[in-house]
């Protein structure tokens, strides 16, 4: 196999890093023979295809927020090393737009994240769009702007929009998380229950058409599986919110692990052609 990696320890560090982000099959020996993969020439290709494959539907998931139990004293410490400094959310039936959710967030105190960060990540793109993207967590260019998939990752995810004819414009963007983690390591399993909340009050009251699950925290969150993301990828789901309402879920793979491994970068198109024709349907 052949690797641009400089040590056995920076081959590990990146493999312990697809393992985190759900990849866990090996689809070719080498990282670079997609590098040049064409996004507008494969869409024009695939619109040429008369007979489109019947898409796969899952049972719906249905999400109910995690319970807040009081914890004993003796679980502080550890909570607190997990990143959890309170479990106490805000009423979320007084939160009743964007606007004031945004506000809640940035009054909370209970994520060590908000510590550590720079800015808050909450959202981009237009606010009545009917396609949310939701990735995983903020990265270096993301926490110092304040705006989500911003830094290469962003760059690449506009690339695969125009692709298939969408924009910034055209999509409501965020992530299960508003803070970036240090070091930009994958989002803990405390972190995510502890903010999930917000993320499905915030998936409420945007109420979109469809929703890209990016990457593999992204997808298990919004799907309640432990499957890996390139066991669930392109296939159509629904997310079935306790507030009765229905929405289908695409989960992708991430751009900042397609910029790992550009060979992906195909099955990521795939799945950018199902999210275009549901969002059309």
């Amino acid at each position: 196999m052949t690797t641009s990696y400089l040590s056995s320890f920076e081959l590990v560090s990146a493999l312990r890093q697809q393992l985190d982000a759900g990849i866990d099959v090996a689809m070719t020996d080498s990282f670079g023979q997609y590098d040049d993969f064409n996004w507008s020439e494969s869409y024009a290709l695939a619109q040429n295809k008369q007979n489109t494959a019947q898409i796969e539907q899952p049972a719906p998931p249905s999400f109910k927020q995690p319970a807040q139990p009081t914890q004993p004293a003796a679980h502080a410490v550890a909570r607190q090393k997990n990143g959890i400094l309170s479990n106490t959310h805000p009423d979320f039936t007084t939160i009743t737009d964007l606007q004031a959710l945004r506000a809640a967030l940035e009054q909370f105190d209970g994520c060590a994240l908000k510590k550590t960060a720079s800015n808050m990540v909450f959202a981009d793109g237009h606010q009545d769009a009917e396609i949310m993207i939701i990735g995983e967590a903020p990265g270096r260019e993301e926490d110092r702007m304040g705006l989500p998939f911003v830094g290469a990752a962003g760059q690449l995810l506009d690339k695969m929009l125009r692709a298939v004819g969408l924009s910034r414009t055209d999509v409501y963007i965020t992530n299960i998380l508003p803070w970036r983690p240090p070091g930009n390591r994958t989002p803990s399993v405390e972190e995510v229950e502890l903010l999930s909340p917000f993320l499905m009050h915030h998936i409420k009251l945007k109420n979109p058409r469809i929703i890209l699950a990016l990457g593999g925290s992204s997808a298990k969150l919004l799907l309640q599986t432990n499957q890996g993301i390139m066991k669930i990828r392109g296939k159509k789901s629904i997310l079935r919110l306790e507030e009765g309402l229905d929405i289908p879920i695409i989960p992708s793979l991430h751009p900042a692990y397609l910029l790992r491994a550009p060979a992906m970068k195909k099955l990521a198109f795939q799945d950018l052609l199902l999210l275009k024709k549901l969002s059309n349907g």
